[in-house]
């Protein structure tokens, strides 16, 4: 059975996975060194995207949010709080996302919440050590792990207020959880029956971040870290649940094999994607860096939706057009690639990384959807509600519950009927509280050192970047519509010359970048490479235009179906757009007029239809692409009818079955297409706007 083998793989001796304890052992280095939270700042159209979210639903989850501000964490361990499970996660899950936010955005009043938790919580620290209101047996390390990840982040945001107090309790934790670990595994793999350890140890490797953390960023002494790699050999060899033992031999996922759900949960599989790269830099080993292109290959060729997520809802079933995916599992498997561009430098995990933030994050947040009156609407432009799930074929979000009440069971767990809706709390608040760190960490990672002398910019996007290379300081402004349009500028102000590196996408036909050197000289450099193209950069004022060549392509789907794509961006289907909203329901309960008494009139819950055809199949063969031209971007720009550019083709509309009667099941064989209709010329949009859609598209030859 896999399970007994993956347990046996785990238990080898420590010198066969590690690496024996020793304070001469050393992580392995980064392909591109990550900058510290708070040197890039969100430009743009980007920066529209991140205010919008502060100043809509995740902004402000501080003031009314129960999950938030009246968590467990904020009070003394044991006189508990309010929590969605006995797990604890929901604090540490929003602190993890709005300490990026407030950076990236340079927010005070979200700098302000992020610090006063961060007080809290670290007050809180028991004599022990431990961190969290656990107490007693009931103590496990899940929830620690994001917590600490915001922790770390606003120790390098905030050096002089924060690092000192961070790092301090974040040794003493650790010195604890040697302990714990040595005890037994105590909290990890022997926990109290009430308390399910599988979420720690699946997703250990997100704890072990925070370790090598510390000991790349604040050595301590050689007890010291002694003690951290000693965790870290503890938290691999006594993990019944390791990534890499369960990619080795990797079966097609079966929801009926509860043993498995821990890795065919789509979360899970979004963080565990760098499981085995998180354990490469323990003991370099080339097999962990095989089974981490295995994991993203396997996955993305099994489950892989055309927008960049994992289809899982919530476990891994099917590639279907009905399948659906979290809005959890997109930011993290975006923040997952991001970081395994960082350690392996593998194009595609940074093109990847984009796909996600550009199409499946944005498509299931609302833009400016607020009802109000036009001052209302002029004070409130944010992003006031969320998806759960998301579908590739989706022409509605809508309650799909029955009549007589009867819900379908569209997807393997997530069948309250509102799941695809929008709102505040659609269905479990895991999403409502750590969606908020999709935008900030895509910022956070978008640059990169190359060497000793590089800055490269590895996810593009606007941004504005502030740092040092060789201890010279080096500002960066990119402006760009990008991947909106194909064109992005560099205003660079260094003190010192430096080598710039610009990323070209696997998907781009060529490239061409021009620099402007200080004293007005300028250099042209075109080709068709891929990757980092180094741009050297004297000292002074300089500018470089950056041109990416791309067409129209597509990529193949299941049921003789296709996703169409400009650069990195997919284009879906019109379908129209026509909401109705009530009150915001809470996950728990359903029906009703929904909660009356919130603070925020904005939040709301919407239910969304199509007033255009959805059942549409297309010929290929005319696809032609319109691009946005010189025409503005407006803010949010991931909202229906606000992106400039689109796509045209011509098709006509079939015969399609639904699934469940509920939803677009897979389109009929192409030998039964038949049009029932003229043929049209139809409009696909950019995904990320188009809040219902139709984006695994059937061919027929016209």
């Amino acid at each position: 059975m896999r399970l007994t083998r993956r347990f046996v793989v785990a238990q080898l001796p420590l010198s066969a996975l590690v690496g024996a304890v020793s304070s001469a052992r050393t992580l392995q280095p980064w392909q591109y060194a990550p900058l510290p939270l708070g040197d890039i700042k969100a430009n743009g159209w980007l920066w529209g995207e991140s205010r919008a979210m502060a100043d809509g639903l995740f902004g402000h989850e501080h003031d009314f949010y129960v999950y938030v501000n009246l968590s467990s964490w904020l009070n003394e361990p044991g006189t508990n709080g309010v929590e969605y499970s006995n797990l604890n996660e929901a604090l540490p899950y929003w602190f993890n996302s709005i300490v990026p936010l407030a950076y990236t955005l340079d927010n005070h009043r979200l700098r302000q919440q992020a610090e006063q938790v961060a007080t809290q919580v670290l007050g809180h620290q028991a004599e022990d050590g431990w961190i969290g209101p656990e107490v007693g047996d009931m103590r496990n390390f899940w929830a620690r792990t994001p917590m600490f990840l915001g922790l770390i982040q606003l120790a390098e945001a905030d050096k002089a207020q924060w690092e000192k107090p961070v790092v301090d309790s974040l040794r003493r934790f650790m010195a604890l959880a040697n302990k714990m670990l040595r005890n037994q595994s105590e909290g990890f793999v022997r926990c109290h029956t009430d308390v399910d350890c599988s979420w720690g140890q699946v997703r250990i490797h997100d704890l072990i971040i925070t370790i090598q953390w510390l000991l790349e960023n604040h050595q301590g002494s050689p007890e010291e870290d002694s003690v951290l790699w000693e965790n870290m050999d503890m938290f691999y060899s006594q993990n019944p649940r390791n990534w890499d033992a369960w990619y080795a031999n990797v079966q097609p996922a079966n929801p009926a094999d509860s043993r498995t759900h821990p890795f065919i949960h789509g979360v899970n599989v979004g963080q565990g994607l760098k499981a085995s790269s998180v354990l490469y830099r323990i003991n370099g080993s080339q097999a962990m860096i095989d089974i981490t292109h295995k994991a993203v290959d396997w996955t993305f060729t099994n489950y892989g939706s055309a927008s960049g997520t994992i289809l899982a809802d919530e476990h891994e079933h099917t590639s279907a057009p009905y399948a659906g995916s979290e809005l959890c599992t997109a930011v993290e498997t975006s923040y997952s690639l991001a970081y395994l561009y960082q350690i392996l430098g593998d194009n595609v995990f940074a093109d990847r990384a984009e796909r996600t933030i550009f199409n499946a994050f944005p498509a299931m947040m609302t833009g400016d959807q607020f009802d109000g009156t036009e001052e209302e609407r002029r004070r409130s432009r944010g992003k006031w509600g969320h998806q759960y799930m998301a579908q590739p074929n989706q022409p509605w979000a809508i309650n799909i519950t029955k009549v007589d009440g009867h819900v379908p069971n569209v997807f393997t767990t997530a069948n309250s009927g509102l799941a695809t809706t929008f709102g505040m709390e659609p269905l479990y608040p895991c999403c409502t509280v750590n969606h908020g760190q999709g935008y900030p960490k895509f910022v956070s990672h978008s640059w990169v050192r190359v060497g000793e002398n590089g800055l490269g910019h590895a996810l593009l996007s606007p941004t504005k970047v502030m740092t040092t290379v060789n201890k010279a300081p080096v500002t960066i402004t990119c402006d760009t519509t990008y991947p909106f349009g194909d064109t992005l500028v560099y205003k660079i102000d260094a003190k010192a010359e430096f080598d710039l590196y610009l990323r070209v996408p696997d998907w781009a036909t060529g490239y061409t970048i021009t620099a402007v050197s200080p004293s007005g000289v300028s250099t042209t450099n075109a080709g068709t490479g891929k990757g980092m193209q180094k741009v050297p950069i004297q000292a002074g004022g300089s500018k470089v235009r950056f041109t990416i060549s791309a067409a129209v392509r597509t990529e193949e789907r299941p049921g003789d179906s296709v996703a169409v794509f400009f650069g990195n961006m997919l284009y879906a289907l019109d379908v129209g757009y026509s909401n109705t909203s009530s009150f915001p329901h809470a996950f728990y309960d359903t029906k009703g007029e929904g909660l009356d008494y919130l603070p925020y009139r904005e939040l709301r819950d919407y239910y969304i239809k199509n007033t255009q055809p959805w059942n549409v199949a297309i010929d290929p063969s005319t696809l032609k692409y319109s691009d946005a031209g010189n025409k503005r971007l407006v803010d949010p720009i991931f909202e229906y009818g606000q992106p400039p550019n689109y796509v045209t083709v011509d098709g006509c509309e079939i015969k399609w079955d639904l699934y469940m009667d509920t939803i677009p099941d897979f389109p009929p064989p192409q030998a039964d297409r038949k049009c029932i209709g003229d043929k049209k010329t139809y409009r696909l949009i950019p995904y990320g706007a188009a809040k219902v859609h139709m984006s695994d598209l059937p061919t027929i030859k016209l």
